[in-house]
């Protein structure tokens, strides 16, 4: 047996080769036919075993959970990772390496040096490596089982090997010069002094610079590891919490009582589903005489006038703060938890908000997830169960037809197309009807809510998505199911239609008969005999137990999968991170993530850093919405090329001033508008430089609310000039755009309608559609896009501030100056009108700026006209 070094021609030049490349074998058998074992030695083995200790078990785990999935979760990991392109090594002569030199290091990379040097290799064997030779000797490596089972030990299953082998060839045979041990151990294997297995190392190295994640996948797993998500906040882990759970049904009384709490204590923290009831939360502590501020994705509201933070704060459960001490916390909804979409946020804030006491609201369902949860933090529990407080009755007959409808009654639909057919229904029968549904603005739903509960008011029929299930307090009296079924989305992204869930349906049942409304008791029964039975079973059943709570990647857990994966897309990481990640499935399921994925797909080609990226990914914005993505990506590239998005370039794309829906699509048009203004203000808390101009968008924005509440309260007339609905998806096709331009040709009063599609195509068709169009409409409407009053813009959101308040309960004096009115009530501060005003007062200089360059160019062009016809 010889000694354990690498068997070559005894040279002295030799002896570099064998120090270096003696670190990667243990034994090596030499004999006269050189017929060796190799037992290769890789500076990781450790690591490598327990690696694939890990992932056994993370395969286990798969297993339990997702019995389909684990069969294929390595062949997918495999797919996912990118290669990384290793360049031939190219010089301009023969023998001098020019541009630079790679060599093999200790870590198995390969380290490129910029100086110039002589062939080593070359000089050092006298051989010139031909081209035929090499492939023949690579070919001979790869047919090899022996190889093929080290490079299975190491990372590398059949595909990977594969494409590392095609690289290495590539990278071989086109080189001008190799490195320096790769062409000796070339060299000694053409003149029989060494093996084809000798080249392994040199494969393995480039391999690893192909697939990065061969030396660290590790770090990835650990990285990913989200089994104990309660360590993940050491600071909630250092304070000895109270969890005091508020169980019971809708009407119950169960977040009154954590709300006294909260304005009882020194400080405290809101964390709320919905932005509505944030606002809510806000407006009510504060005319209790409590300061609170309001916190969300796109406002936020001080109490102080001056700025300064509030000891309360009423926000979003996405924006829950972790690292502020409050003495009372509240988390409404606490079922959400399950939620396949956002139910990470109501767990990120379960567990890691810093917080005396913890008051929870939601369904007895989810008493025992809670209990369990808290055994992981060492929190106590506290249980109190509330009894709804007036009588809920479940009838035995459907209403059958639109002819027994009675004051009170709220119907619930699951698509925009029973929304309309139904609202058209019953304005036919003389009812003035109010309607809320998802995509409608706050300040609309609320305008439309406060119509339909004054008692004053003849509008006293409404119909609604469930949307009413939370964060609007309405005066029903009977709830009417028009549709059982309706589109749910599962854990794995998936829309699929199927009947309501129990919970469900409690949820939105229990809106009927409120306690302090003029309709104390409610009913409950639904539109088609049919349906009604299927209900009562759906009703019957005992709701699901919560069994499981949603997790998320980070945005630090990502940038660290960067760090180890830099070429790959934002998207690719996620997948990665999905696959790699591995979770007590008992306690904790993976959110979906499709809709970040999307995003982060359509601005790919911008050039942005991660983070940024991952935060405009993050974005809260319907992907169903073409215009709104296309001013999504229409941002992006703002931000990448830092130039700010002012409030004239915004007005540009958006076609500023707006004007009143004439159809359906004109109104949709105009929710997707308004959403893109939410998608600024989301971004101007996040990227204030590049985003500067909330208050002027703010101050659109509630202009624009203002004119989809005129146009949903005309909703029957703009259903009339539609001639053709399709549902897809919960989701809105018109289909004869073309007959709704030929109306607008038919009464110059209408204007033509506006297509939902991305700015750059909507300009497209617009030029082509001149001939279609009347003359005098096309003259009008450019008129009225030119038209801009940048003084009803404070107007307006003053307005709507008042609309808002006096749908709360405030009055307002109309002969009293309105600003002073609501700087007194706590609704508005001084500093915002200085701000606004000051903002108005730039954009009219730029507005009186661009006109008169607008008039020389057009006195230009008409100089040049003349001085053309005397030529003529």
């Amino acid at each position: 047996m010889h000694s354990p070094v690498i068997y070559c021609r005894l040279a002295s030049t030799n002896v570099l080769l064998r120090s270096r490349l003696g670190s990667y074998f243990n034994e090596v058998t030499c004999c006269c036919n050189h017929q060796r074992q190799y037992s290769l030695k890789v500076p990781i083995q450790k690591q490598q075993s327990k690696s694939r200790a890990t992932t056994t078990s993370n395969a286990t785990l798969i297993q339990r959970s997702h019995p389909k999935k684990a069969a294929s979760v390595v062949t997918n990991l495999k797919q996912l990772f990118t290669p990384v392109e290793v360049k031939p090594m190219i010089t301009s002569q023969p023998d001098i390496i020019s541009s630079a030199t790679s060599s093999l290091s200790g870590n198995g990379t390969y380290q490129t040096q910029t100086t110039a040097t002589t062939n080593v290799g070359q000089e050092l064997t006298g051989t010139v490596l031909q081209r035929n030779d090499l492939l023949r000797i690579i070919t001979d490596f790869y047919r090899r089982d022996e190889i093929k089972k080290l490079a299975a030990d190491n990372g590398l299953d059949i595909r990977l090997f594969q494409d590392a082998y095609v690289s290495f060839r590539k990278f071989c045979v086109q080189s001008t010069v190799l490195p320096v041990d790769l062409h000796i151990v070339f060299s000694d294997i053409l003149s029989n002094a060494g093996h084809v297995t000798d080249i392994f190392p040199y494969f393995l190295s480039h391999a690893r610079e192909m697939f990065p994640h061969l030396t660290c996948m590790d770090d990835l797993k650990q990285i990913s590891d989200l089994r104990d998500p309660a360590n993940w906040y050491p600071d909630a882990r250092a304070i000895q919490r109270k969890i005091v759970f508020h169980a019971g049904p809708t009407n119950s009384g169960k977040t009154y009582q954590a709300l006294k709490r909260y304005m009882e204590s020194e400080s405290g923290v809101y964390c709320g589903p919905l932005k509505l009831l944030a606002s809510e939360v806000y407006h009510k502590t504060n005319a209790l005489g409590t300061k609170c501020d309001l916190i969300t994705g796109e406002e936020r509201r001080f109490a102080d006038p001056e700025g300064k933070p509030a000891d309360h704060v009423a926000c979003t459960v996405e924006m829950a703060n972790l690292a502020t001490l409050y003495e009372v916390a509240v988390i409404d909804e606490i079922q959400m938890m399950r939620d396949a979409q956002r139910g990470w946020a109501w767990t990120r804030a379960l567990l890691g908000l810093r917080a005396k006491e913890i008051h929870l609201c939601g369904e007895a369902s989810a008493i025992n997830f809670v209990r369990e949860l808290m055994i992981t933090t060492g929190d106590e529990v506290e249980v109190r169960q509330y009894q709804r407080l007036t009588n809920l009755t479940y009838l035995d007959k459907s209403i059958e037809t639109f002819d027994n409808v009675r004051r009170g009654d709220c119907f619930v639909c699951f698509s925009k197309n029973d929304i309309f057919h139904v609202t058209r229904e019953l304005e036919r029968r003389g009812h003035e009807v109010a309607v809320i549904y998802g995509s409608l603005p706050p300040g609309t739903k609320l305008l439309q809510a406060q119509r339909f509960n004054d008692p004053y008011d003849v509008c006293k029929i409404m119909v609604s998505t469930d949307a009413i299930g939370m964060g609007l307090n309405l005066s029903i009296k009977r709830i009417i199911f028009y549709s059982i079924v309706r589109p749910q989305m599962n854990e794995k992204g998936e829309k699929e239609k199927d009947s309501i869930t129990t919970s469900q349906a409690l949820q939105i049942g229990g809106r009927a008969g409120r306690y302090g409304t003029q309709f104390i008791d409610g009913e409950v029964t639904t539109f088609h005999r049919d349906d009604l039975q299927l209900f009562k079973d759906i009703v019957s059943r005992p709701v699901e137990i919560i069994q499981r709570a949603g997790l998320h990647p980070t945005a630090e857990q990502i940038e660290l999968f960067a760090y180890h994966l830099p070429k790959h897309t934002l998207s690719k990481l996620i997948d990665i991170f999905i696959t790699l990640s591995q979770l007590d499935d008992s306690l904790y399921f993976m959110c979906n993530v499709e809709d970040v994925k999307f995003l982060a797909d359509i601005i790919e080609h911008v050039p942005l850093p991660l983070k940024p990226r991952y935060i405009f990914s993050c974005a809260p914005i319907n992907r169903k919405m073409p215009f709104v993505c296309t001013m999504f990506l229409k941002y992006a590239r703002q931000y990448s090329r830092g130039e700010p998005a002012t409030f004239n370039w915004l007005v540009k794309q958006l076609q500023y001033p707006f004007q009143t829906p004439n159809t359906i699509m004109d109104l949709i048009h105009l929710e997707e508008v308004f959403d893109c203004l939410d998608l600024y203000l989301w971004l101007s808390y996040r990227f204030a430089d590049i985003f500067p101009e909330k208050e002027l968008v703010r101050g659109v924005q509630s202009e624009l609310d203002q004119i989809i509440h005129l146009g949903v309260q005309s909703i029957v007339k703009l259903i009339r000039r539609t001639r053709h609905l399709d549902d897809d998806s919960d989701g809105l096709i018109i289909t004869a755009t073309t007959l709704a331009v030929e109306d607008a040709v038919n009464d110059k009063n209408k204007i033509p309608v506006r297509p939902i599609i991305g700015l750059e195509e909507e300009v497209a068709i617009n030029s082509t559609s001149h001939s279609t169009t009347h003359p005098s409409i096309m003259s009008s409407s450019k008129k009225l896009q030119q038209t801009i009053h940048p003084n009803r813009l404070l107007q307006s959101y003053l307005n709507a501030l008042k609309s808002q308040a006096e749908a709360r309960g405030h009055a307002f004096n109309d002969s009293e100056d309105l600003i002073n009115q609501l700087i007194n009530k706590n609704l508005l501060h001084q500093r915002a009108v200085d701000k606004l005003e000051k903002q108005l007062c730039n954009y009219k200089e730029i507005k009186t700026t661009t006109t008169v360059a607008t008039r020389v160019n057009k006195n230009h062009n008409n100089t040049i006209g003349i001085k053309k016809t005397k030529r003529k």
